[in-house]
């Protein structure tokens, strides 16, 4: 018994005493803020940054949204634009049924811009 408390007790002098200003930094206070700045700086890059980029695309791609052309809604529709306006669309699903969309409800535009 007595001799673990001693062995735990010389282990950390030792590791701090053995290893270099390396070793000391990762051990030392400082390493639990550079670890946060890393984990934010790998999500925003694998997270944050994609999204932002698709949900430009996606505005740009509204923006130049048409008649005639085909999109696919939020809720799984794929229809064909009649009108288009600055807060709504009529799509037209087949030939007897339209519908208006609120914009953001288009998720996708189908028709490729050439």
């Amino acid at each position: 018994m007595f001799f673990v408390s001693d062995a735990w007790a010389q282990g950390a002098e030792g590791a701090a005493a053995a290893g270099g200003p390396l070793a000391q930094f990762f051990g030392g206070p400082s390493s639990t803020i550079v670890m946060f700045a890393l984990m934010f700086g790998i999500m925003y890059f694998m997270l944050i940054r994609p999204q932002n980029e698709e949900k430009k695309k996606l505005e740009k791609a509204l923006d130049a949204l048409q008649k005639g052309d085909k999109v696919l809604t939020t809720s799984g529709i794929v229809a064909t634009v009649v009108t288009i306006d600055k807060e709504r669309a009529v799509l037209k699903i087949n030939d007897d049924v339209k519908v208006e969309f609120v914009r953001a409800a288009i998720a996708q535009v189908l028709t490729d811009k050439k």
